[in-house]
């Protein structure tokens, strides 16, 4: 599999939005049905990409060449769901999907980088979708970003989304998330013991109108963007722009 190589500091958020739902057929749909749709959305078929609301860009060249494409189901409020996750030599084709057991369409995010992996985190009260992203940026550079989402209402939104680990040839940098709550994320911070940082925690809020988790701060996204943007390396593979 090949590795993505990526210029973090212009990479750009694109999260899809859903339309209208669309209704493939009228009977329940079952895994092994919404993989075999999802295969032919990505291999051209206008009509199953269409009941997807649109899950690939049909317009864009190769949508059929992935890494892998997995279709896992899971439970919110006793409602069945599945998640689609597609992983590309391009991460400009990745994917992850959220549809209900009607392909009625909550959540298409296209702005997942690198090796994907996807999970349910089940916390008391408080279930969440976690996707982890692993990269490298300057041809050297070890990345790892967590996203997590969740219902709301009626959809399912990304609510969550920091940097959780950084590699450099000398240095080792990364975020570990403490404490999850309906309206608070904590984490902690932890740096190579000759890196001095101010403060090594920090506290995400729940913001109603934003409907996700806000740091004031942003302490470990601040550093890993300052070390991308310091390490002084011209790239030979080919970058993301």
């Amino acid at each position: 599999m090949k590795q993505i190589y990526l210029i973090i500091l212009v990479s750009a958020l694109i999260l899809a939005g859903c339309s209208e739902s669309k209704i493939v057929e009228s009977k329940i749909l079952r895994g092994n049905a919404l993989q075999a749709l999802v295969v032919s959305a990505v291999n051209g078929d206008k009509k199953a990409n269409d009941s997807l609301s649109g899950l690939v860009d049909l317009d864009m060249a190769e949508t059929n060449l992935y890494n892998s494409l997995k279709v896992d189901s899971f439970y919110l409020e006793s409602i069945k769901y599945f998640s689609v996750l597609i992983e590309y030599p391009n991460p400009v084709y990745n994917r992850l999907a959220i549809y209900d057991t009607i392909t009625n369409c909550y959540l298409i995010d296209k702005s997942l980088n690198g090796k994907l992996s996807f999970e349910l985190l089940e916390l008391q009260d408080l279930k969440l979708l976690k996707v982890v992203e692993r990269f490298i940026s300057k041809d050297t550079l070890m990345l790892t970003r967590l996203s997590l989402y969740r219902k709301i209402d009626n959809s399912i939104n990304l609510v969550y989304r920091s940097f959780a680990e950084l590699k450099t040839l000398k240095n080792h940098f990364y975020q570990t998330i403490q404490f999850i709550s309906q309206d608070t994320i904590k984490t902690q911070i932890f740096v190579s013991k000759k890196y001095k940082l101010n403060m090594e925690k920090d506290i995400f809020i729940f913001n109603l109108l934003d409907q996700a988790y806000r740091s004031n701060q942003s302490l470990f996204d601040s550093l890993v963007y300052r070390e991308i943007a310091d390490f002084n390396f011209e790239p030979q593979k080919l970058q993301i722009q």
